[in-house]
């Protein structure tokens, strides 16, 4: 093979230096990419929350993430949320726990009507818990930040529930443990996605649903709701997880990992914030609306109390089974919710 000359070797440097430089930068600068998904409505505050973060993220990032977002369902179901961020369908994913109950048992304590005294609570207690325990069920993902609505309340169409005796036999919408504590108060659970709540209230084919003020606002439904009946002593929430697929977390330079972890921080006290303000500006939507608010007297929160005692006792009994810290966790949350009680 004839040699190059030394003239030959330059002009082949040169040209490298020209060509090749350039497309080593493009490699390096080229943003990294975020599939993020959310399921609620493209309208709902909760979906402007964390399109919201993705836009930050980006001006954080100074361009080096760019985040595709895909709300209402548009890249991912709501039940498959979570499975699919462990699978790298979507980047991030906003998943509500109760919608796949037995993946996350020892957190599902969180889910038990517990009773709470402010719409604030909640977030914060779920955020306090995984701190606190660092369950193992969620070791398959990057945690970013949990979220929790305001205490549930039920909503029924036509019939007042005054006391246990009026919701005998009633078909309510429920999921995840709270269809254990339907039943233990009398009445029947009903299975019904979220986007279908509001055609299955319009048809009769349910009578109401357990649900904070917020969902029912921001699902529409509440246009259907003429009353709500406040159980403020056995009240749950429902409580979500964003989360990162693990594989992408890692995959991320120290420095955006870094950006991530001072933004969930901040976005636990926002969506504190949002869940607070949307129940209460929800509520008088809908008592402007002409639904009528029903707060049960002390003697009959009391028997709701008592009805939702095996619900707690089947959690202690499952978490026994399972090798888990059920005592220790029922312990820590009835603590915290006692020492923050106002």
């Amino acid at each position: 093979m004839k040699r190059l000359s030394v003239l030959q070797v330059l002009v082949l440097a040169v040209f490298l230096s020209v060509w090749v430089a350039p497309l080593q930068g493009y490699a390096q600068d080229k943003p990294i990419t975020l599939k993020v998904a959310n399921w609620f409505p493209a309208d709902h505050r909760q979906n402007l929350m964390l399109e919201s973060w993705c836009k930050d993220l980006e001006k954080r990032t100074n361009g080096r993430v760019k985040v595709d977002y895909y709300p209402a369902g548009t890249l991912v179901p709501a039940v498959r949320a979570y499975h699919d961020t462990t699978l790298g369908v979507s980047d991030v994913g906003n998943h509500l726990l109760g919608f796949t109950e037995a993946r996350f048992p020892l957190t599902s304590v969180l889910d038990l009507p517990l009773g709470y005294s402010n719409n604030t609570i909640p977030t914060r207690l779920a955020n306090a818990f995984y701190a606190k325990f660092k369950p193992k069920e969620f070791d398959d993902v990057k945690i970013l930040w949990f979220h929790a609505h305001a205490p549930a309340v039920l909503l029924t169409k036509n019939k007042p529930v005054n006391k246990l005796e009026d919701l005998q036999g009633m078909r309510i919408i429920t999921y995840g443990i709270i269809t254990r504590f339907m039943k233990s108060l009398g009445g029947t659970p009903a299975a019904v996605p979220a986007s279908e709540i509001y055609n299955a209230l319009s048809r009769g084919d349910v009578e109401g649903v357990m649900t904070p003020y917020s969902t029912a606002y921001g699902f529409k439904y509440g246009e259907v709701i003429g009353y709500a009946t406040e159980n403020h002593a056995t009240a749950y929430t429902g409580v979500f997880i964003v989360a990162m697929n693990k594989k992408k977390w890692n995959s991320l330079p120290p420095d955006i990992q870094k950006i991530i972890d001072n933004m969930s921080y901040e976005y636990v006290e926002k969506y504190t914030a949002m869940w607070d303000d949307m129940e209460k500006n929800s509520k008088a939507s809908l008592v402007k609306g002409g639904t009528k608010v029903i707060s049960l007297s002390k003697e009959e929160e009391a028997r709701w109390v008592e009805r939702a005692k095996p619900v707690f006792d089947d959690y202690l009994y499952r978490m026994k089974l399972l090798g888990l810290p059920g005592e220790e966790a029922l312990k820590f949350v009835r603590g915290y919710l006692q020492l923050h009680k106002k």
